[in-house]
Parts: C-alpha cells; sequence; structure tokens
C-alpha cells in the first residue's frame, strides 16, 4: 500500500537525521515508556515497557479480530462496546483530509480542529455535537464498504493510545502531521529541535505497527479463504 511506504520512507528519513545530523550534544529524551540517551557517539534506549505494552496490545487484538475477520460491521459493533463514539459519514476520507486526518481512529482534539470536527459530524451525522475546543477520542469510518483493514489498524491505534504508547501525545502528533503533510519535509525536519524528532519517530513508529499489524492479518485472512477454496475444490473433485 502507498501510505505504508510513504510512511517508512519518511520513519528512515527522520531515523537517519536524528542519529546522524542532529546529535552533537548529549540529549536525555523522556516520554510515558521509553528513555532514550543520544549522544554524539551513541543512542541508547529502554524501552522494556513500551515493548511489553505492544506485545499485550498484539495478543489482545489478535484474539478479538480473529472472531471478527469476515464481518466487518460485527468489530464496529465491538468498538462501540467500547463506550467511544462511531460516527459513518460519506466521503469520510476526503472530509478527514482537510483536518490533516484519517478514516478510523480520531485522537483528542482541542481548540480550533475541535471546533472544525464537531461541526463537520453534525453536517454529516445530522448528530447535535457540543461546540467545545475540546472533542474525546472517537472512529470516523465510510458510510459504506469500510474495509476491515481500515478498521483493524483504526483498533490498534485506539488500544495503543489507550495503554498510553508514546506518540500519541498532541504534541508527537502535530510535529508527525506537520511533517508528514507538509509540502517540504526536508524543511520542516531541519526546523525541528532533536527532541521533536525523536517525538516524531515515535508517532512514525506507531502508525507503521498498526499498518503492519493490519497487513498481516489482511494476508493471514486472505491465505486462509483460499487454502479453504482449494480444499472445497478437492473435496468436490474427490466426489
Amino acid at each position: 500500500m502507498s501510505i505504508f511506504y510513504q510512511i517508512k520512507k519518511l520513519y528512515k528519513k527522520i531515523y537517519k537525521y536524528a542519529n546522524v545530523n542532529f546529535i552533537q550534544n548529549n540529549v536525555c529524551f523522556k516520554n510515558s515508556t521509553t528513555k532514550r540517551f543520544v549522544t554524539a557517539s551513541a543512542s541508547i534506549n529502554f524501552t522494556g515497557e513500551t515493548e511489553n505494552k505492544k506485545q499485550s496490545i498484539n495478543n489482545k487484538l489478535k484474539s478479538v479480530i480473529k472472531k471478527y475477520i469476515n464481518s466487518p460491521e460485527k468489530l464496529i459493533q465491538y468498538i462501540k462496546l467500547l463506550g467511544i463514539k462511531v460516527y459513518k459519514i460519506n466521503n469520510a476520507e476526503k472530509i478527514l483530509e482537510s483536518l490533516q486526518e484519517e478514516e478510523g481512529f480520531i485522537l483528542p482534539q482541542t481548540g480550533i480542529k475541535s471546533l472544525l470536527l464537531n461541526n463537520l459530524i453534525s453536517l454529516y451525522t445530522q448528530k447535535r455535537l457540543s461546540v467545545e475546543l475540546s472533542s474525546p477520542p472517537m472512529f470516523i469510518f465510510n458510510k459504506n464498504n469500510t474495509e476491515i483493514y481500515t478498521i483493524i489498524r483504526a483498533l490498534h491505534k485506539y488500544y495503543g493510545f489507550k495503554y498510553n504508547l508514546p506518540g500519541y501525545d498532541e504534541k508527537s502528533q502535530k510535529i508527525y502531521k506537520k511533517i508528514y503533510k507538509g509540502k517540504n519535509s526536508e524543511a520542516e525536519i531541519n526546523s525541528c529541535s532533536i527532541n521533536d524528532i525523536l517525538a516524531c519517530r515515535e508517532a512514525l513508529a506507531r502508525d507503521l505497527e498498526s499498518i503492519n499489524f493490519a497487513l498481516e492479518f489482511s494476508v493471514e485472512n486472505e491465505c486462509a479463504k483460499k487454502a479453504l477454496k482449494k480444499i472445497k475444490e478437492n473435496n468436490s473433485a474427490s466426489i
């Protein structure tokens, strides 16, 4: 998928920039579950808690998704049972792009962006949302034909946010979107501090993980369908 390669390419660019071009002084970068010391000669990570949480998320989601892999609507019903608002609107992808968001899981918003998001939802769903400078986490999907891949990726992001993984905080997401959506990412990267770059790298890593997780299930499901079809064909031929 093109989005996967775009994000992966940007991740490599930022990783190289942080480790080669920007590391001149000793830096200590901390977030919710990671501690990283960066010096001119080495970068040392202490990410045990982050890795444990990621594994826990993957294990939990695998058991859930296997139940609903062939039923996107049932997976959406599961999301609703989590107590998170789910909105379905026409052309969700194009509408959300205007806010630098993607179809799926939407992180809590503040300020003008929150107002715009709430107004868009009210306009396209006929549901009146309160006019506030903050909005809770939510899911927004296309009204028709939402791909199972999109739902899985969104659910993975939600659990990453719920488990407080680094990269889902407002600052990291703001820097990430500024660089990823910017017309000149090189210039955007050059204007960032080392801590901003490392925060952005966490957000990028979480996005790649959600894509990889969804792709893995999509491939497994497709292979399972082909195997089942072959078994049925073989059984029919032998009768």
